[in-house]
């Protein structure tokens, strides 16, 4: 239904999609063709006599293609047929037949909707009057015998079948036309209307410009719904029975039926201002069309517009965010929901009881997800209309229009949707109508290596990362057992091979493995920054160990790598970076291999690969023999820490990880040991408990030791300024890798030169006050612009004269220098302030770093550190970690870090250094939970397994040292349960009473069951006693199968393990019994083994 007035053109489109229209508006009427294949628009037929025309509708049925509802100023309907004037009745050719439908008092008829379901129903909103009901309901089917043009006429009304539900008829008095089922609203003005798509008894009606109400037609006194809104169209989703949007002033607004208190979306043209829209002051929605062929495409235009505007309306669904305060240690206990394999229906606290809850109806959010516009046309608008396609999908949306003269121009939008999902295997699917392509990431040329077939950098091997060097000889270790990292065990006649582990949650049932520092190691010498590939590992070498022609991605040929096109985008895309790292080995147990990983990396400014280099050597320096020292960990500290200090471990951790037993801290028992047990934890162990108490947060005396254990007892290095803090400024130039003694330094300005680094060698001459040596070494170079440079250094050098002319043409030649070095010196030379040198950011950070320790004053060095943190947390500078270590600050880091660069996979494994080990993170468990879900959609479940096995060790040792409590590293998946109360058997919540009986249940004391062999209660050991009774007596060969439980799961009988073999096969593994050895059981129980 569209409205007119005396000048305006509607247009309407037809109601079955075929390819007809109308357009209306005074008193004409003419209908239009589309003939789509020759783009042409042909004239079908008009009517010219339409006085008083207000509005008009064209009915569904599918007996007419031109039957109309005409709705006059004086409140009349008048039924036509459109195309009348085309045949000849009993030989005359006239304007056709017409049915009134008259209303009882004169009033304007402002809107008319047809029924879909069943076009009999023919709903009148009308301008209100007193004690006159302004809605009516009509069944027009007596009336189609009247407007039929068969010669024939004849109409068998008892021979059709109406749709179901019908609409009630009211009692509404003698008087009213037979042919009125119901009126409503009275003294009310109805201005718009609208049945629901499938649905004869579904009303929606535009009351009084103030309420969207809903008529339920089925009853005479229909219930109805009140909404408050300005309604002065109504549009039905031809997509979405349920759905229905309405125009008031200049909101649109769409709801849900099943729910009208609520609207589900409200938007406006300023809604619109990415696409440019600028909202008109009194703008007003003249009309809105729902697509037939876009699934949740709205399109409104205002009045007087000159464009049409398309909306994309997209479901959503609510965010389900959580405000628990938990930590989570596992992927089991992550909040985020997960349905996998290997999260089973039953906990340790519960059976496996499902329970089933049925929730009320929630109609799903919608949110808008896009716009766009068709083309400013030269004249205003009156009306369109959405042509429907022949094909299912089309690469266009066509939309016709007619401005106010009545000229009529077909436009094509082009708002074909494109998907483009990424899948978690790297591949871009790019679809839009009916043609799509795959782009691939990479291309799999047989499966990756395994992650325990990666060899790692001999760097690593001679330092474990966590800051322990291997022992001679030492227990497997729980998690991969590399022989770059770890021996393997010795066994004749058999390889030395790399064998696979137990996983971290099984770690209590094994001596702790604690590592020794070897004898022969060489210290560790001062050494200046150098980049990954100056160590002394060949990266060359380490790589050629790994099959990356198996697993490399696949490189587009005959592309150039400045071109961005597609296929590079995906190939270089983070996934597909940290996929190909993941490959290469890239994870937590080794620093220096991820070091070189990383150097790789495509479009990589070395930041990562530097951090992963100064992690090793940091830890070289902080962790061997322990980083624990006087209370203070240092292992995760960065510059920051060491300068300023920070809080200490508390003392009771320190205590019980130097006094304690090692079962009191893993299995929570007050079993005692002898004191061979003491000898059997191995020398780090005894490392911890030499720390006096009295030296307790003593943070000198622990920088003091650090530096001592690089054979130094005397500080190397004096300082060309007075500070109080010299220590710590020595051990932070370690940490950068700089040098602190002079002939070291002199070694390292010859090897510059020699590289072609001139420019850098010259500056830390000048720092250092060897001006000769620098105007020396620049004139032995090839370089003409270094000869250039000379005479302006000699200029500036201290003791010649320097005026105000030469310092400001030395400042506007540092601006024009390109090279950094060069900018550094001579801007120190000319203002003598090196915070203005520290400011040259295109310098490497640890060398900045290295400045500022060696040159600053205390306060200002403070100072330029938190700055330089800040700056670096803000911008998501990874290298910022060697400032605030990782730390809460840390932490920030890598948030902005991530927000940068999408690596979640560095975040993930840096962040498990500490996260929960010392403080809690939400953050680093998203980061962890998104990185675990990442490898296993890329099929790399071993690497996965390997990450989770090298973050169990270091909760193992959090565990081990008391930062951590013990705790179940994963749900248990199977369990006893009492046959009498239903609860488990190895309860965390029994009783101390209750240690001291095995045999019987911990909640309700009731006895276990009996062996059926032996006839004796079975009895379960908890595990704490249990294993420290095995690390009490050292023999762990004991802990096997012969001591545990084993029923039947037929007949429901069992007993001891050993006695149930014993029975079944005998000693010598010969069959000795084939049935159960209870009386009158007949079970073939050994059958199941």
């Amino acid at each position: 239904m569209v409205t007119t007035a005396q000048a305006e053109k509607h247009l309407l489109w037809h109601p079955r999609w075929q390819n007809r229209f109308v357009v209306g508006g005074g008193s004409q009427m003419s209908m239009y063709e589309w003939a789509a294949d020759r783009s042409e628009i042909r004239h079908v037929s008009s009517q010219s006599d339409l006085s008083f025309m207000k509005c008009f509708a064209w009915s569904p049925d599918s007996a007419f293609d031109d039957l109309f509802a005409i709705g006059l100023a004086s409140g009349r309907v008048d039924l036509l047929r459109l195309e009348a004037t085309k045949v000849a009745r009993n030989g005359v050719l006239s304007s056709g037949p017409v049915v009134s439908l008259t209303t009882r008092n004169s009033r304007s008829c402002n809107a008319l909707a047809f029924c879909q379901v069943d076009p009999n129903y023919l709903a009148v909103g009308l301008d209100k009057v007193r004690g006159d009901p302004s809605l009516t309901i009509w069944d027009v089917q007596s009336c189609i015998p009247t407007l039929s043009l068969s010669k024939t006429g004849s109409f068998d009304e008892a021979n059709v079948t109406r749709p179901q539900p019908h609409v009630a008829k009211a009692d509404i008095g003698p008087r009213t036309d037979p042919r009125v089922l119901q009126q409503h609203a009275s003294t009310e003005v109805v201005s718009a209307l609208s049945f629901l798509p499938q649905s004869t008894h579904l009303l929606l009606a535009g009351i009084s410009a103030r309420w969207l109400r809903l008529f339920d037609l089925r009853s005479p006194i229909p219930p109805t719904t009140n909404v408050a809104s300005k309604v002065s169209g109504i549009a039905t989703n031809p997509t979405d029975p349920h759905q229905v949007a309405c125009c008031g002033d200049g909101t649109v607004t769409v709801w849900d039926v099943r729910r009208l208190s609520n609207p589900l979306l409200t938007f406006t043209e300023r809604d619109a201002a990415a696409d440019g829209a600028r909202p008109r002051p009194g703008s007003v929605v003249h009309r809105i069309e729902f697509s037939s062929t876009r699934r949740g495409q709205l399109v409104a235009m205002e009045k007087d517009s000159t464009y049409v505007r398309f909306w994309d309306v997209q479901q959503a669904q609510a965010a389900d965010g959580s405000s628990d305060g938990e930590r989570s240690r596992d992927s089991s206990q992550s909040r985020i929901a997960r349905r996998s394999w290997t999260n089973l229906p039953w906990t340790t606290s519960a059976y496996g009881v499902r329970q089933s809850s049925s929730e009320p109806y929630e109609p799903s959010a919608l949110v808008l997800a896009n716009t766009h516009k068709t083309k400013h046309f030269t004249r205003p608008l009156a009306s369109f209309a959405l042509v429907p396609h022949s094909r299912p999908f089309s690469l266009t949306s066509e939309v016709m229009v007619v401005n106010k003269d009545g000229d009529l121009e077909l436009y094509a939008v082009h708002d074909t949707p494109k998907q483009a999902p990424w899948s978690s295997r790297g591949d871009l699917a790019i679809g839009a109508g009916l043609s799509h392509k795959v782009l691939a990431g990479f291309e799999d040329r047989g499966p990756p290596p395994q992650p325990w077939d990666i060899p790692s950098n001999p760097a690593d091997d001679e330092f474990a990362l966590r800051g322990r060097a291997k022992a001679e000889s030492a227990a497997p270790t729980l998690g991969r057992i590399d022989e770059d990292e770890f021996p393997a065990l010795n066994s004749s006649g058999s390889a030395k091979t790399k064998s696979r582990t137990y996983s971290p949650a099984s770690f209590r049932k094994y001596t702790v493995e604690l590592l020794t520092v070897r004898g022969d190691e060489p210290v560790l010498a001062e050494r200046p920054i150098e980049s990954p590939s100056q160590r002394p590992a060949s990266r060359e070498d380490t790589r050629a160990k790994v099959p990356r022609a198996k697993t490399e991605k696949s490189s587009s040929r005959g592309r150039k790598q400045s071109s961005r096109a597609v296929y590079q985008v995906v190939e270089d895309d983070i996934s597909m970076i940290m996929r190909h790292r993941a490959i290469q080995g890239y994870g937590i147990g080794r620093a220096a291999h991820n070091a070189d990983v990383t150097h790789d990396d495509l479009g990589s400014s070395g930041a990562l690969s530097g951090l992963w280099a100064w992690i090793r050597h940091s830890r070289e320096l902080t962790c061997i023999p322990t980083p624990r020292i006087n209370g203070y960990d240092f292992s995760n500290q960065g510059l920051l820490g060491i300068w300023e200090g920070f809080t200490t471990l508390h003392q009771s951790s320190e205590t019980r990880s130097s006094t304690s037993l090692l079962s009191d801290v893993l299995l929570g028992s007050s079993a005692s040991f002898d004191s061979s047990s003491s000898t059997s934890l191995g020398p780090a162990f005894l490392l911890s408990q030499s720390s006096d108490d009295l030296s307790y947060g003593d943070f000198n005396a622990a920088i003091t030791v650090l530096l001592s254990r690089q054979g130094t007892a005397e500080p190397v290095w004096s300082p060309v300024l007075r500070t109080n803090k010299l220590a710590q400024r020595e051990l932070a130039l370690r940490l950068c890798g700089w040098y602190l003694r002079d002939d070291d330094l002199s070694n390292a300005i010859k090897k510059w030169e020699r590289d072609g680094q001139q420019s850098r060698a010259a500056c830390w001459l000048v720092f250092t006050r060897q001006y000769t040596k620098a105007l020396e070494l620049l004139m032995r170079s090839k370089d003409e612009m270094h000869h250039l440079v000379t005479g302006t250094l000699a200029a500036l050098i201290p003791g010649s004269s320097t005026s105000n002319e030469l310092r400001d043409h030395s400042e506007r030649l540092i601006v024009r220098l390109q090279d950094p070095y060069f900018r550094a010196m001579l801007t120190q030379l000319a203002s003598k302030d090196w915070s203005e040198v520290l400011e040259e950011e295109a310098l490497p950070l640890r060398e900045r770093l290295a400045i500022a320790f060696q040159f600053l004053e205390d306060r200002a060095l403070s100072l330029y550190l938190h700055r330089t943190a800040e700056r670096a947390s803000t911008r998501g500078d990874i290298e910022g970690l060697v400032i605030t270590g990782l730390t809460p600050a840390g932490i920030d880091v890598l948030q902005n870090y991530v927000d940068r660069t999408g690596d979640i996979q560095s975040a993930a494994i840096l962040s498990s250094f500490v996260c929960p080990a010392k403080f809690s993170d939400m953050r680093a468990e998203r980061w962890l939970e998104a990185y675990r879900d990442l490898l296993d959609g890329f099929r790399l479940f071993h690497h996965r397994v390997s990450f989770d096995v090298d973050r169990g060790q270091i909760l193992q040792e959090a565990v081990q040292n008391g930062d951590l409590p013990p705790f179940e590293w994963a749900p248990r998946h199977i369990l006893l349960r009492c046959n009498y109360c239903s609860k488990p058997i190895n309860s965390s919540v029994a009783d101390d009473t209750n240690k001291n009986r095995p045999s019987a249940c911990p909640s309700c004391n009731r006895a276990l069951p009996r062996c059926s062999v032996c006839l004796m209660t079975l009895s379960i050991v908890p595990d704490a006693n249990r294993d420290a009774e095995l690390l009490n007596t050292q023999v762990a060969y004991k802990d096997t199968i012969e001591n545990a439980i084993v029923i039947c799961q037929t007949c429901r009988h069992g007993g001891h393990a050993s006695h149930i073999l014993d029975w079944f096969f005998g000693e010598e593994g010969s069959r000795s019994h084939g049935v159960c050895p209870v009386a009158d059981c007949d079970c073939h129980c050994g059958d199941e083994f």
